[in-house]
């Protein structure tokens, strides 16, 4: 019967149930916990008194059987309040009672960006291609760094090896290329005014010397240093336009809070980045 009905009948009778086939199993071997009752290769400390410690388990788990048993009084601790849905009561962390009215609430208005007008939104477009573009020449050492050892691989090769690694060489070329292109032409096709001379010439290197046929470490560590002098540069540039959108803004703002008639003092902007 119980083990037919043991899902269907209440937790309590079930917990007994079980606590009475543990008492059976320990009265066979009084000297160790039936399999499945604590983890495997957890076991209990010595001089622990076996069937104690399965009343004090089969105990508990009843006691925790007894919050789902509708038919018992500790049932969810003895609240049987059912629980409102559709916002019918508010928490008492977000007012409780006195916000019970919370629909007729005004909605909270969405935060609109301040607008400091088209310079001010021309520089910050800049700094940020320029950070896209510092991001991408940073890893431009991977792709370059694959195509210099598969072509030491191929100059050694012979035959049929030869011809395989050929082939990923030639992958491996398109795939530098590409990265170099497109990190490269972030730069050099942005404005006089958004970039300096000198992080013009650090990119142009970049790009022309990445596609050098490395076949030797000391070579590609030059070209590492290629890369850092460029990101060093867009480095430059990028602290130029930050000062530039400070002034822009401190600006606006200043001729935004001065009086009706009066004309705020001008803000000298800094060179711009072509000028270095």
């Amino acid at each position: 019967f119980w083990l037919k009905t043991g899902s269907q009948a209440s937790p309590i009778l079930w917990q007994s149930y079980q606590e009475v086939q543990w008492l059976k199993l320990i009265t066979m071997a009084p000297d160790k916990l039936p399999p499945g009752i604590l983890p495997p290769g957890v076991n209990l400390p010595p001089g622990t008194d076996i069937m104690q410690f399965c009343r004090d388990l089969a105990e508990s788990g009843a006691e925790f059987a007894e919050q789902f048993d509708r038919s018992s009084e500790k049932f969810h601790g003895g609240n049987t309040t059912e629980v409102p849905l559709n916002g019918e009561r508010v928490p008492e962390s977000m007012g409780g009672a006195a916000a019970a009215d919370w629909r007729s609430l005004p909605e909270a208005p969405l935060a609109i960006e301040e607008d400091f007008g088209p310079e001010h939104a021309a520089a910050m477009a800049a700094h940020k291609r320029l950070g896209e573009a510092k991001k991408a020449i940073s890893v431009l050492n991977k792709p370059v760094e694959m195509a210099m050892r598969l072509r030491v691989q191929y100059k050694d090769a012979t035959g049929e090896d030869q011809t395989a690694l050929e082939s990923r060489l030639k992958g491996a070329e398109d795939e530098r290329d590409g990265a170099l292109s497109a990190a490269t032409q972030l730069i050099l096709t942005m404005t006089d005014d958004e970039v300096s001379e000198r992080t013009r010439s650090c990119v142009e290197a970049v790009d022309e010397r990445g596609r050098f046929k490395f076949e030797d470490k000391e070579t590609f560590g030059e070209y590492m240093q290629v890369l850092q002098r460029a990101n060093q540069a867009i480095f430059a540039d990028q602290k130029k336009l930050l000062e530039k959108i400070k002034a822009i803004k401190k600006a606006v703002k200043a001729k935004a809070t001065a009086p009706a008639g009066e004309t705020p003092l001008a803000t000298e902007a800094p060179p711009a980045a072509g000028g270095a």
